[in-house]
């Protein structure tokens, strides 16, 4: 096997470089990973239930308490979103309890940084699979931050593209818009691939930031069964149309892994996950069966 071949088939672990993470014990970083993972996944549906618990109270009589549910609720989605880079670093807590490995070698990143701030160049990176829960989020969210960087140029982190529905959770509103997720409009989409804003690309030649998103959406929730690798593909035209208009590149990324963080029963042939999967082409390949393709 020739040297460059070898370096594509490498998987490289990913390390955690954060000081405040590195002075903690590891089994301390490992319940806080576990504690952290937990809150978010719950955020789901603990939001929902508080909003029929206010309903509740008032119907109980309890309307002040009712009330003032609402308003929190209500504040906490319509904050203002900020962008705050440090919390990025924060997320490589995760490295260790999800065993995080990459296959970029120092040259590829090094030439990747170098095609987005010498000459310019731009990316629309979609990742499959959504997953019930997009876990893999906070794993590209540390992995861009400390990996797609070099000491001359600064980091190429980019933006996400989020279901404007986020927008409205509150919590989630506020993490997303830390790790710099905004609604994914065309409008928006389209502004920060070619202007940019922040300190992302402060010291770039060129403006912009490259996009991430989750093109599978809510319908490839309903496919995530551990085990399976499935990837929907609906006409994503959009993200066609941005690319031409934009200039960027369109970069399909796969997590393995990404549909084993939770069990469900919506994968069956339930009329539901029929509903779901009727939104686009779905392709499930066994685990096994990919492998061996994969070995040939």
């Amino acid at each position: 096997m020739s040297a460059s071949k070898a370096d594509d088939a490498a998987l490289y672990p990913c390390r955690i470089d954060d000081p405040f993470l590195l002075s903690l014990h590891p089994t301390v970083r490992r319940v806080l990973a576990w504690v952290f993972v937990t809150l978010l996944a719950s955020m789901y549906y603990l939001l929902p239930a508080t909003v029929l618990v206010s309903f509740a109270l008032a119907t109980c009589g309890h309307v002040t308490t009712a009330a003032a549910i609402g308003l929190v609720l209500l504040g906490g989605s319509l904050l203002p979103l900020h962008e705050r880079p440090y919390t990025r670093r924060l997320c490589q807590v995760y490295y260790e309890l999800f065993r995080l490995r990459h296959n970029l070698t120092q040259e590829r990143i090094r030439r990747l940084v170098e095609d987005c701030v010498e000459r310019g160049e731009r990316y629309i990176l979609g990742m499959h699979p959504h997953g019930v829960v997009p876990l893999q989020v906070l794993l590209w969210v540390a992995f861009a931050d400390q990996y797609l960087r070099t000491g001359e140029h600064g980091t190429v982190y980019g933006f996400g593209g989020m279901a404007s529905v986020i927008c409205y959770l509150p919590g989630l509103r506020t993490l997303m818009g830390w790790w710099t997720g905004m609604p994914a409009t065309y409008s928006n989409l389209k502004r920060n691939l070619t202007s940019g804003s922040g300190a992302t690309f402060s010291r770039a030649k060129h403006p912009g930031r490259n996009l991430y998103m989750l093109p599978g959406g809510v319908a490839e929730i309903f496919t995530a069964q551990p085990a399976r690798h499935v990837a929907v593909w609906k006409p994503r035209r959009g993200l066609c149309r941005l690319a031409l208009e934009t200039g960027a590149r369109l970069t399909p990324m796969y997590v393995f892994g990404g549909n084993d963080f939770y069990f469900q029963s919506l994968t069956s042939d339930s009329w539901l996950a029929r509903t779901s999967r009727s939104f686009g082409e779905t392709q499930p390949r066994d685990s096994r069966e990919t492998a061996e393709t994969a070995e040939r």
